[in-house]
């Protein structure tokens, strides 16, 4: 998992793999902030696409974890805030729901006093690999506006992650 802020991804972008840093000047050019709710292609079909939402969120106890074996994602806040809770994937969690091959999504059993969790706020973001059980989209105290944009990066665009 990275963490990141917006302000500081000049001094800090050379550090990332090329596909995170190919998705996040996707961010500061592709004026995506500005859009619509809905899906953006990014690259070609279904390599790297964007989802803009806007939405409200919810107390952690009606989000569920999950995690994604295809795709690497990155979290951006445009406005709002949001926790994410977080664990590694382990032999240990239990799988509640697997749809991988049309939604490549496992969404799995609360691990109570297990998680972690981190505060996005705007211009923050957050990057998933497969091994990161994420749930995204909780309230940090109260339910709130959120403006975020979800970055779906291909695993094939990690071949050459390091040009």
């Amino acid at each position: 998992m990275i963490v990141g802020d917006i302000q500081h991804l000049a001094q800090e972008i050379q550090f990332y793999p090329q596909a995170v840093r190919r998705a996040l000047e996707h961010l500061l050019s592709g004026g995506l902030a500005d859009k619509e709710p809905g899906r953006y292609e990014l690259a070609e079909e279904g390599l790297m696409y964007a989802f803009v939402q806007q939405i409200v969120t919810q107390p952690s106890s009606e989000q569920r974890l999950e995690s994604h074996s295809t795709y690497v994602d990155i979290q951006y806040v445009v406005s709002g805030e949001e926790r994410i809770d977080f664990i590694r994937l382990s032999d240990h969690l239990v799988v509640e729901e697997q749809d991988l091959a049309v939604r490549d999504i496992v969404y799995y059993a609360r691990m109570e006093n297990q998680e972690s969790s981190l505060v996005l706020t705007q211009g923050q973001f957050a990057v998933f690999y497969p091994s990161d059980i994420h749930r995204p989209c909780c309230a940090v105290d109260e339910p709130g506006e959120l403006k975020k944009i979800v970055i779906k990066i291909h695993k094939q665009l990690w071949n050459n992650q390091y040009d």
